[in-house]
């Protein structure tokens, strides 16, 4: 590692920690040692972990006082992994209620030890919640070590292509700390490629990250006007929507190095490719996770739902929390020889990109990002019926009115472009597919 490699992890992430009252050194040390358990010891922590959080839970929210007791059950009736089934499975409609009551909330945390997170929604229904900053530090101390199999070091400079800008003194300071070029790519027409691609050029980053889908039309823009100027990049970094196959190919070959593709849901373990590309690990250490098909729980390999059961976040506990989104569950082992189990395949984070008459692409997770922060709004669905129309459907609550109405239409009409024909439909509900049970977010017809 370099100087600034080896600063930047002994010196200035300890520091921020102690600034910011996080615990990410610590965790990323944990993990850096735990990821080479066996699935014996990884089992027994998993179980070590449970019993803890059900009797905090039990003792401290609620929720899952009032659950326990309904089901004639007490903390000591779910003592491993095995257990849990004893309990049902929670809902994302559940968690909104019990926030909005307050059931939800720990008792015994203190506000300030508690940070509001938002889940972008990536099934038309933003959420939410509350999460601990001691699960707040582990997620970001998982995330790091993935990226560490990608061969990045804290301190290389790197590129986050994101779809909201960067708001806030702390973000941005951690960016010039962490040599994080931000690049906000919403509309992504042509002129913003070429900038985007410029100041990837210019910065020669080790590592982009990004949604796959605009990774991929950068890619194009560098393939057809036969653009060089990547030798300092070791990775790539996607995640957010389901990396096919052409895209992996594409990208892989502009760029001339691999991707790492990672997976993350409210509640859930951070999922990501190790060094060899031949599974998808989970962070077994922070939630376990349970696939479920046709109610047939805790499959040991195929397709099913994501079912999962966050050790660390004790503001707002998510016990046996289905996300809707759906895995390949594999029983074979990676020859990296982690002992954490994997998955084969991420199937169910399927984004469309729109396109406008005028070449512009629309990045669906703009949508996402947008709603996350709007209250008054408790589903969207953006349809294409036409490449020059489009529809916004909303699902509103008691807090929505004309004026919140108009924003929106204002700002998606800047946002689209007005070679469009944009409007707004108020609905009472968005129905879900039958064939898996989630509400798509952007549909073309």
């Amino acid at each position: 590692m370099s100087i600034r490699n080896t600063i930047t992890e002994k010196i200035v992430l300890p520091l921020s920690d102690f600034v910011l009252d996080q615990s990410v050194s610590k965790h990323f040390r944990f993990l850096q040692k735990s990821q080479w358990w066996s699935k014996v010891e990884i089992n027994e922590y998993q179980n070590k972990k449970l019993r803890e959080l059900i009797k905090h839970a039990y003792e401290n929210v609620p929720y899952y006082t009032e659950l326990f007791d309904s089901l004639s059950l007490t903390p000591n009736d779910i003592k491993t992994t095995k257990d849990i089934t004893k309990l049902p499975i929670l809902t994302k409609e559940i968690v909104r209620e019990n926030m909005k009551n307050g059931k939800l909330i720990a008792k015994n945390i203190s506000k300030r030890k508690m940070i509001l997170n938002g889940s972008s929604g990536s099934t038309g229904e933003p959420l939410q919640y509350y999460i601990s900053k001691e699960a707040y530090s582990f997620n970001i101390a998982a995330n790091l070590r993935g990226w560490y199999w990608m061969g990045y070091r804290l301190g290389d400079k790197y590129t986050k292509l994101s779809q909201n800008p960067r708001n806030g003194i702390v973000k941005k300071s951690q960016d010039w700390i962490n040599n994080c070029y931000y690049t906000v790519s919403q509309s992504l027409s042509k002129q913003d490629i070429s900038n985007i691609v410029a100041e990837l050029v210019k910065n020669n980053v080790t590592v982009i990250r990004g949604y796959p889908s605009t990774i991929y039309i950068l890619a194009n823009y560098i393939f057809d006007e036969g653009i060089n100027g990547f030798s300092n990049l070791k990775a790539i970094a996607t995640t957010g929507e389901i990396l096919f196959p052409y895209m992996r190919k594409k990208i892989e070959s502009v760029f001339n190095c691999k991707i790492f593709d990672a997976y993350s849901g409210e509640g859930g373990a951070v999922v990501f490719e190790c060094e060899t590309h031949e599974k998808y690990h989970l962070t077994a250490e922070y939630a376990y996770t349970e696939f479920v098909r046709n109610h047939s729980y805790n499959m040991e390999v195929g397709s099913g739902e994501i079912i999962s059961t966050d050790f660390w976040n004790f503001a707002v506990p998510f016990i046996r929390y289905n996300s809707k989104d759906v895995a390949i569950m594999s029983d074979e082992n990676c020859s990296c020889e982690r002992g954490l189990p994997v998955l084969s395949k991420i199937e169910g984070r399927d984004v469309d990109i729109l396109t406008t008459p005028s070449g512009k692409s629309l990045i669906v997770h703009y949508f996402t990002g947008y709603f996350e922060w709007i209250t008054s709004v408790v589903q969207f669905q953006i349809i294409q019926y036409e490449q020059n129309k489009i529809v916004l459907k909303l699902v509103p609550n008691d807090l929505f009115n004309e004026k919140e109405k108009d924003k929106i239409f204002n700002d998606m009409s800047v946002y689209i472009g007005d070679d469009v024909f944009f409007s707004i439909e108020i609905v009472d509900n968005i129905p879900v597919n039958p064939k898996n049970g989630k509400r798509k977010f952007v549909l073309k017809k």
